[in-house]
Parts: structure tokens; C-alpha cells; sequence
């Protein structure tokens, strides 16, 4: 898969030939996008086309609502490898500016569609490229003018859910993480370096590996869940504490501590993934080390029979 980040104007065809085009922003690659993403590649294999996904470098919110504490479900890097496992051929990132925020719904279709060459178009039904009450799917034919073809994929949706980014994000917020990971169809994942803390889950016999999260990805609420913690290219089960330390009076912000089963290696500094399976409970406040030691004996049992369970 080529990866090509672009500059509005796009100046030159990335091809020589048509291509088959879905454009979104795709955040979290979820099971809606996947549907969508496969359902072009049929029709790219069809027509003997190469596939092309069309995304931006950031979500379109920082700039129209100048929010830039906007929080997404993934990297562009883990956005990269999701996209070449669905058999992408070209993921083409347009850098979202002020200026290109403000193209015209027409200006869009001829100086983007037409100049990546799209001989066919594959959206969400909710797909917009513009103001929605005009950039939306059902006016795509009015700019298209004959030029391409246009498929529609409908809305997804699990138990009457919609998928959708949005709702995922604020799933994760919400700490239901089991639903997040049905609509991404695997778990969410956060990664980041392993770094010193204040070494006092060693004193209680649960050492903690405390990462460091970088960018600007969502967290799951505060409180202790069941996950699986990649460390040297092995995953293990683990436990992992969101929020502010309740026992010891400390001030130090939201601290992401993940006590690894089975694991007795020097790790600070290298890098820790996180997939996240399932919310335990909620963080609580203990009268001491002793209960503090107790209730951690209980929530690793807890974890240990749900991964029993869950592999059984």
C-alpha cells in the first residue's frame, strides 16, 4: 500500500490509470468502515482497478469548530496498518486547512474527485463534503455530472445502534469498553512508553507498569479494568487502573497504571500497548495499604476467570 500525503491544490494525478475512491475520515476503521472499505474492493477487483481511500490528517472539527482538544480512536500509523490488512492500494492523506475547509461543494468534486481520477465513488449514506444540508450524499450526483459513479453504502448498525465513531469515542469515555470493542470489531488499543512512577504497587506485591500515552487519542473513564498488555512482541492478561490516585494523597493527574500477570521483567522505557476488554469497577478510596491489597487480590481473580472465560 502507498501512503501519499497531499497539499490542497493537488497539483498532479497520483495515477495513471481510474480508480475505484472512498472517501471519509475513517476514525477507528470500525466494523462500518471495514463493510465499506471491502464492498469497494470487490468492486475494484471487478474492474481490474486500484483501490484508493481518501481521508485527512486531522479531523475536520479542529478546524470548522476550532476544537483542537478534540480526542480521536486512533494514530494515523494504526489507521495506515488497519487500512493495508483491508487490501488498500493507495491511502491518500489531504492535510485539512482552513482553506480547504472552505471549498465549495462543486470546487471539492472537481479539484479532489476528479483529480485523484475516481471512475467510481463508494461513501456512508452520511457522508458529507461540505455543508450537510448541501455537501451531503443525495446532491453528489448533482456535482458528479456524469463523471463518475457514485455507490451509497447504508447505515450500520448493531441492536439499533448506529456504528460510528462518535458513539465509540463516547463509549470508551463512558468506560464500556465490550461495546466499543464490538463496534471496532476487536478491542480498543492505546499505546505508549513505560514510565517510572512511584513504585508503590512493588511494595504491595502488584508492580505497576505506568504509561505514558502521547497525541491526542481517547481514554476509558476512571476505574480498573480487564485488558491484555503487549510488552516484547508477547501479549499477557493484566489489570489496568485509570484515574487519580484515591489512597494516596497525591496530585499528580490521571495516571494509566497496568499491573501485567505472568511478567517480571525490567521494563521502563520500552513501549506497552493496551487492548481494552472489560470495565471491573469503579476506582474507591481505601482505608489502607491492607484493603487496598485485598481488593487488588480480588479484581486479579475477578480478570483471571474472565479471560478463562472468555478463551473457553
Amino acid at each position: 500500500m502507498k501512503v501519499i500525503t497531499l497539499d490542497y491544490p493537488i497539483s498532479a494525478p497520483i495515477t495513471t490509470k481510474k480508480v475505484i475512491l472512498t472517501l471519509g475520515f475513517f476514525d477507528g476503521v470500525h466494523i462500518g468502515h471495514q463493510k465499506l472499505i471491502k464492498d469497494a474492493k470487490l468492486i475494484a477487483e471487478q474492474k481490474n482497478l486500484p483501490l484508493m481511500v481518501m481521508t485527512f490528517d486531522k479531523h475536520p472539527k479542529e478546524i470548522y469548530k476550532n476544537d483542537h482538544k478534540f480526542v480521536y480512536l486512533e494514530t494515523e500509523r494504526e489507521k495506515e496498518h488497519k487500512m493495508e490488512k483491508l487490501g488498500v492500494d493507495y491511502l491518500v492523506i489531504i492535510k485539512f486547512t482552513k482553506e480547504f475547509s472552505q471549498l465549495s461543494p462543486q470546487d471539492f468534486v472537481d479539484q479532489v474527485v476528479m483529480k485523484l481520477k475516481a471512475d467510481t465513488v463508494v461513501v456512508g449514506f452520511d457522508y458529507t463534503y461540505g455543508p450537510k444540508d448541501i455537501a451531503n450524499v443525495e446532491n453528489l450526483p448533482k456535482f458528479a455530472k456524469d463523471r463518475f459513479k457514485i455507490v451509497v453504502e447504508p447505515k450500520q448498525a448493531i441492536d439499533k445502534i448506529k456504528v460510528g465513531s462518535t458513539y465509540i469515542r463516547k463509549a470508551i469515555q463512558h468506560g464500556n469498553v465490550e461495546l466499543a470493542a464490538e463496534l471496532l470489531g476487536q478491542p480498543y488499543e492505546t499505546s505508549g512508553i513505560i514510565v517510572h512512577g512511584f513504585r508503590r504497587g512493588h511494595k504491595i506485591g502488584f508492580p505497576t507498569a505506568n504509561l505514558e500515552i502521547s497525541g491526542s487519542k481517547v481514554l476509558p473513564a476512571e476505574g480498573v479494568y480487564a485488558t491484555r498488555a503487549k510488552i516484547n512482541g508477547k501479549w499477557h492478561d493484566a489489570m489496568t487502573s485509570v484515574g487519580y490516585n484515591e489512597t494516596f494523597k497525591t496530585n499528580h493527574g490521571l495516571t494509566i497504571e497496568t499491573n501485567i500477570f505472568d511478567f517480571d521483567e525490567e521494563a521502563y522505557g520500552k513501549p506497552l500497548t493496551l487492548a481494552w476488554y472489560k470495565f471491573i469497577r469503579k476506582n474507591k478510596k481505601f482505608s489502607g495499604i491492607e484493603e487496598l491489597s485485598h481488593q487488588l487480590d480480588q479484581d486479579k481473580h475477578d480478570i483471571k476467570q474472565y479471560f478463562y472465560k472468555l478463551e473457553n
